[in-house]
């Protein structure tokens, strides 16, 4: 929803602005009678007020003052609507990465905008105080706006630049999804959505050992989902949990992802080692301990990269 207005306004801030007054006009309205498509409901309220805006504003130019708020068309409904948009919101983890944004800011950005993790999620996971965290999203936000940086994926050679910050994004998130081992609810739903964008980034970028490495780490470690909580809902450790409560399709697709990595030319980087240490657990049996000569190999070559 968010990337489909940013996608519309061109302008990021405006984007998160109107929809959370769309949000707030819907817990006003709504009721326990919410419309039929409370996507297209948010979108077309955001974007009324996004209009409505801009006549006061003066910033359309001799705009009629009954001229008519502009209707969504049912393209860009239906992508508003969409659960996940795996290409809309590429796109504006791509922008949030712009080289142009200072690298600290890039992540922070995605995360808080594109992900939706709090401010206190994010400060965590940079070791920040909140307030800094704050300050580097404002710059950010006014870089965009200021440089007005387009909201679209740029082309394959531009891609490098920013393939860092965008898996460094989805990993972040996935990991603060992950931290919560309930097997359903909103975390194990953003943990999904980063399992799938990730893999929609592979098939964007199949030749990049990192970017297929990624895919394969996440998947391999949703593959254990099922088995990270016990009967009365406490954390099971990694080596104690039953392997035959896995996934096993989705350790094979992981695995499979690993392969390919594997076999494309260049040193070998984090993601493929960290991928390599999630599979390593994926690979033991029931009732024997994991490899652990293997992982701490594993670890070392991580500390030397």
């Amino acid at each position: 929803m968010l990337s489909a207005l940013a996608a519309r306004l061109r302008d990021l801030s405006l984007a998160e602005e109107y929809f959370g007054h769309a949000c707030v006009a819907a817990a006003a309205s709504w009721g326990a009678d919410p419309p039929r498509d409370p996507a297209a409901w948010l979108y077309a309220v955001a974007l009324r007020r996004a209009w409505d805006m801009a006549r006061h504003a003066k910033v359309r130019d001799a705009a009629p003052a009954d001229a008519p708020a502009p209707v969504a068309t049912p393209e860009e409904i239906a992508m508003a609507a969409a659960e996940p948009i795996p290409d809309e919101r590429l796109r504006l983890i791509f922008t949030c990465c712009h080289p142009a944004i200072e690298p600290p800011a890039r992540v922070a950005l995605t995360l808080r905008t594109v992900c939706g993790l709090p401010p206190e999620a994010i400060a965590r996971a940079y070791l920040l105080p909140e307030a800094t965290l704050a300050q580097r999203l404002t710059r950010a936000r006014r870089k965009i706006r200021d440089a007005g940086i387009g909201y679209e994926v740029p082309g394959p050679a531009y891609w490098p630049d920013r393939l860092a910050s965008v898996l460094a994004t989805l990993e972040i998130t996935y990991a603060e999804a992950h931290g919560d081992a309930a097997l359903d609810g909103p975390s194990a739903t953003i943990g999904l959505e980063m399992v799938a964008l990730s893999g929609v980034l592979a098939e964007m970028i199949p030749g990049e050992a990192e970017v297929l490495a990624l895919a394969a780490m996440l998947r391999l470690a949703e593959a254990r989902r099922g088995a990270r909580v016990d009967a009365a809902g406490l954390m099971v450790p990694l080596d104690r949990q039953d392997p035959a409560r896995w996934d096993q399709a989705m350790i094979a697709a992981g695995e499979a992802l690993l392969h390919r990595a594997a076999r494309l030319p260049g040193a070998t980087g984090p993601y493929q080692l960290l991928a390599a240490i999630h599979a390593a657990h994926a690979g033991r049996r029931p009732g024997q301990p994991p490899p652990w000569a293997a992982i701490v190999a594993l670890y070392d070559a991580l500390l030397r990269v």
